[in-house]
């Protein structure tokens, strides 16, 4: 996986990711399609020989839905929240992997200083044909890996 150099670290007062409604819920309707967010956050804590110990965020963000999710369904950005800092995730930064139809992966490897015994909140922008809309997934908690 490539390593993240687009990612942008913002204050919360302004930049693009003022848009994210972070009122919205983890389940929406696309195309009579009920599509639920569920994500994992972790950071491998396993000493490596020889190479400096940098603290780096994983994630597997899950779109999953009980029938097709539909092939028009966009994946645009991935907001993070923790605190009063935001980090937006787009392009090269995040990979989005096809599991099946109605199964979708968005991935990204990340190094930035977070607070690894607060949770995160996740939003996921997406587009449908012209419609923009977020799932928004509160208090995810990072998982250490030893």
């Amino acid at each position: 996986m490539k390593k993240l150099t687009l990612a942008c670290m913002l204050a919360l007062a302004g930049c693009s990711t003022a848009q994210v409604d972070w009122q919205q819920d983890s389940q929406m309707l696309v195309a009579q399609s009920e599509v639920k967010l569920s994500s994992n956050l972790w950071i491998n804590k396993m000493p490596q020989i020889g190479e400096a110990q940098e603290q780096t965020l994983n994630g597997s963000i899950y779109l999953k839905s009980d029938t097709s999710l539909p092939a028009t369904l966009e994946l645009n950005s991935v907001t993070l929240r923790q605190g009063e800092n935001l980090w937006l995730l787009d392009g090269d930064a995040i990979e989005v992997r096809t599991h099946s139809e109605n199964s979708w992966e968005i991935a990204f490897q990340w190094q930035l200083d977070v607070l690894p015994n607060l949770p995160i909140d996740i939003a996921v922008e997406t587009k449908n044909e012209d419609k923009v809309e977020w799932l928004v997934e509160k208090g995810v908690n990072i998982d250490a890996i030893y």
